[in-house]
């Protein structure tokens, strides 16, 4: 550890835990209208405060990672949509719907309607990802070839586990 000197900084109104500053010379010069402050010794890089004013703890913030319910959400939505973007949900759904409607005999012109452009604007684009790839003035790279590239930099780094540790 390499403790230092700081000062914490506790709200005022609550007495809960704000932040930590480095030390100053005066503390009469800092925000004594809304904050108190306590002098402690931290190791700024491995450790930080919580709790309130009257009852405070140091702790290390390796010891025991924070994960939040958004993030576990932000992991969720990424993992859903890397193997169902949102063009192929739309196509998905799309298809299934039009299906329904035809099986009921409701028309549904919107629906055909979005399904064509969606089904219309694929196919443009694969005649410009052809058109690119066979290109000598543009430098095309397929996703595929790109994460070739990422995985070969970093072959053996942590990058290297990352949807294995999604999965943990």
């Amino acid at each position: 550890m390499n403790r230092v000197t700081a000062l914490a900084q506790f709200n005022k109104l609550n007495r809960k835990f704000t932040t930590v500053l480095g030390m100053v010379d005066d503390i009469s010069l800092l925000n004594n209208d809304l904050y108190l402050y306590r002098e402690i010794e931290i190791d700024l890089d491995q450790e930080n405060v919580r709790g309130d004013y009257d009852n405070y703890t140091i702790y290390d913030v390796n010891a025991t990672p924070l994960m939040t319910e958004d993030a576990l959400n932000t992991l969720a939505r990424n993992r859903i949509t890397d193997k169902y973007p949102l063009e192929n949900q739309l196509s998905i759904l799309g298809a299934a719907i039009e299906s329904i409607a035809d099986n009921a005999g409701v028309a549904v012109e919107a629906l055909k309607e979005m399904n064509d452009f969606i089904t219309e604007t694929r196919r443009a684009n694969g005649i410009r990802k052809t058109y690119f790839a066979a290109n000598s003035q543009v430098d095309y790279k397929t996703t595929e070839e790109i994460e070739a590239e990422i995985a070969e930099k970093y072959e053996g780094a942590i990058q290297e586990y990352g949807d294995d540790i999604r999965d943990i």
